[in-house]
C-alpha cells in the first residue's frame, strides 16, 4: 500500500502519512527501543494515529522543501569525523588527562546518561509542542509495518547508524584507556549522531506500508 510522507514543522519527532486520502500521524519517538534501534521501525509494527480533521493537518505540516539525500550526509558526517580527528591528533597531548581507568568509567557513563537525558528532553519538547495542537490520546489507532523505500535509504540509515555506534564504542574504550578530553568530546557528538538516527528511518516523501491484520486504510 502506498504511502505519502510529510514532516511536521520543526519537529523531528513526528511524520504525517497519507494513505488512500486518510491522514495519519506517526510519533517516531514513542518507543525507547526504537530510538535506540532504529531499524525496529522496519521489522515491527508502529502504531499511527488517525486524523480527522484536515486543518489540524494544516497546522502541521512543514513547508514543502527539496529532500537532501541521506547518503551524502552519512558519507559527509563520517568524513567530518574522521578529519577532525586526523586534525587535531597533534594537539591531544594538551588534553591528558591524569585518572584512573576506574574514574574514567564513571566519566563515561555520566556522558552517556547527560546525553541519553538530552535526547529524551528533546524528544518531550517535541511532544509538547505537537500537543498544542493536537491531543494524540484522543485518536484513533491503527498499527502497520512501515517499509524503507528506496531500500537505499535502508541500507544509508542502517550503514551510518553501525559506523557511528562503533566509532563511539571504539572511542569511550579509547578514552577510559588513555583519557582525554579531545577523544571524549568527539565520542560524545558521534553518540549524538547515534540518538538521533530514529529521526530519519522514515524521511519524507514516498514509501509503502502495510496495515496489521490486513485492515484496509479507507475501511
Amino acid at each position: 500500500m502506498n504511502c505519502e510522507v510529510h514532516g511536521v514543522y520543526k519537529n523531528l519527532r513526528y511524520r504525517i502519512l497519507v494513505i488512500d486520502d486518510q491522514i495519519y500521524i506517526l510519533d517516531l519517538g514513542r518507543s525507547i527501543w526504537k530510538i535506540v534501534f532504529p531499524f525496529f521501525f522496519w521489522m515491527f509494527p508502529n502504531t499511527i494515529f488517525k486524523v480527522e480533521n484536515h486543518e489540524t493537518v494544516e497546522k502541521l505540516r512543514a513547508p514543502e522543501v527539496k529532500q537532501t539525500s541521506t547518503g551524502g550526509i552519512g558519507i559527509l558526517g563520517g568524513g567530518i569525523a574522521v578529519l577532525i580527528a586526523n586534525l587535531l591528533r597533534p594537539l591531544t597531548d594538551y588534553f591528558d588527562i591524569q585518572s584512573s581507568s576506574f574514574v574514567n568509567s564513571i566519566i563515561v557513563m555520566i556522558s552517556v546518561i547527560m546525553l541519553v537525558s538530552l535526547r529524551f528532553y528533546i524528544n518531550h519538547l517535541n511532544k509538547k509542542n505537537l500537543y498544542k495542537v493536537v491531543n494524540l490520546e484522543q485518536l484513533s489507532t491503527e498499527r502497520l509495518w512501515i517499509r524503507p523505500k528506496p531500500f537505499k535509504h535502508f541500507s544509508l540509515v542502517l550503514g551510518m547508524y553501525l559506523f557511528f555506534l562503533a566509532f563511539t564504542v571504539m572511542l569511550f574504550v579509547a578514552f577510559i584507556e588513555f583519557p582525554n578530553v579531545m577523544i571524549l568530546f568527539i565520542t560524545m557528538i558521534l553518540l549524538l549522531f547515534v540518538l538521533f538516527a530514529s529521526s530519519i528511518t522514515v524521511a519524507v516523501g514516498y514509501t509503502t506500508v502495510k496495515f496489521k491484520g490486513g485492515k484496509k486504510a479507507a475501511s
